[in-house]
């Protein structure tokens, strides 16, 4: 008699890769975990209702149905829903919690939050307001407190967030803090936050506030030019950056984010970039594309930033998925190309002393690389702080 109907497949941490095997699913293991948070988040939940919303064929959403229902995560009646075990498993191997109410699936308008989310305004402004002095020189630009949480808010709704292991590849948006705010104001809770960080006061403060969040976040000083800790490579299921402004920093920052990633199809990861020009779009997504990546989703003008008139001060903000042509990071070179805007656009600007009337010029290569460094200095002639600004330099 043949009993391969009635074996189950054993719950362990390889469950999903063995059923995205078994099904051939092109999304990937990570396509089985997405069809467990649904019906965890939504169930019971018709078939094809299931399907709509991790955007699966029917087909196909039937074959991985069928094989969880055989692992016993899934069972019948009025509709999907997990069985004692398929919550054991959400819970104890992907780290997710139960439903909450709240409006976690509610779209969110550029000027707008949901209640839950403008209660976390607070805690979010007074973070960004003691932050450091912001570094041009690096292409830092801070959102603002709004859209961190947000962005963190959308990155929930694209199953990026809850039970994940998060790299964040610089951090001056403080998204490790709106992300853990999020998560826990959602039930969404991040397994871990690892953020790389060039500047060293704001790792300071990004480990101050983890610590007052009793929350899961390491910082790790990182130039990010620089491989990766090989202890940190392949260890998590998320990136998420807002690079420097130039292609090739953004280039930079994206591979470091599939270093950190495990290579595995159809993880997610997210980009804020500036919004462009059509023929700079297609140079952006030719640039992904080359890297395998997969654009799922593009919101325009979605960042709004103090500042950034560079960007016009706002975004756009991109939901990334690898494939299986995603390239296999190295990990043993620098990277040497120019990836901050004054290394690749360098302009030299003119100040005068207000005191004085002495001139100083103020750019890459020069004593003072920025105003900022300037104004904190002094004239080198007076020693006074308040200066005009005449204009950029003339090769």
């Amino acid at each position: 008699m043949d009993t391969t109907e009635n074996q189950t497949i054993p719950a362990d941490k390889t469950l999903a890769a063995r059923i995205a095997e078994a099904t051939s699913l092109r999304e990937g293991p990570d396509g089985v975990v997405q069809v467990l948070r649904a019906v965890l988040k939504s169930g019971p939940l018709p078939l094809r209702d299931l399907a709509r919303i991790v955007r699966l064929p029917l087909p196909v959403a039937g074959a991985v149905r069928r094989e969880l229902e055989t692992a016993g995560m899934l069972e019948r009646g009025g509709g999907l829903r997990l069985t004692e075990a398929g919550r054991t498993y959400c819970e104890t191997e992907l780290g997710l919690g139960a439903p909450v109410a709240t409006p976690a699936s509610a779209s969110i308008a550029n000027s707008d939050l949901p209640d839950l989310l403008r209660d976390l305004m607070p805690a979010m402004e007074a973070h960004v307001a003691a932050g450091p002095a912001v570094d041009v020189t690096l292409d830092q630009a801070p959102c603002t407190p709004e859209t961190a949480l947000k962005r963190a808010h959308a990155m929930v709704d694209a199953g990026g967030v809850e039970g994940r292991r998060i790299a964040i590849m610089g951090d001056d948006d403080s998204m490790s803090v709106a992300l853990w705010l999020v998560g826990s104001a959602l039930g969404a809770r991040p397994r871990a936050i690892t953020v790389f960080e060039l500047d060293e006061a704001r790792c300071d403060q990004l480990g101050q506030a983890a610590r007052d969040l009793a929350s899961p976040v390491e910082i790790v000083a990182q130039d990010l030019r620089d491989p990766l800790p090989p202890a940190l490579v392949g260890r998590f299921d998320v990136f998420e950056t807002d690079p420097p402004y130039t292609l090739d920093g953004m280039e930079l920052f994206v591979r470091r984010g599939l270093e950190a990633v495990r290579r595995e199809t159809g993880l997610p990861g997210f980009l804020s970039y500036a919004d462009l020009a059509p023929g700079d779009q297609l140079a952006l997504m030719r640039r992904l594309t080359e890297l395998g990546l997969a654009a799922t989703r593009i919101r325009p003008s979605f960042n709004r930033y103090a500042g950034a008139s560079i960007l016009g001060s706002v975004g756009q903000f991109i939901d990334l998925r690898t494939t299986n042509e995603t390239l296999t990071i190295g990990a043993e070179e620098r990277f040497l190309r120019p990836i901050y805007t004054g290394e690749v656009r360098p302009r030299l600007r003119r100040y005068r002393c207000l005191s004085c009337k002495q001139p100083v010029i103020v750019g890459i290569s020069q004593k003072f690389e920025t105003v900022e460094a300037l104004k904190a200095s002094g004239c080198p002639h007076c020693g006074e702080k308040t200066f005009r600004r005449e204009g950029i330099v003339k090769d």
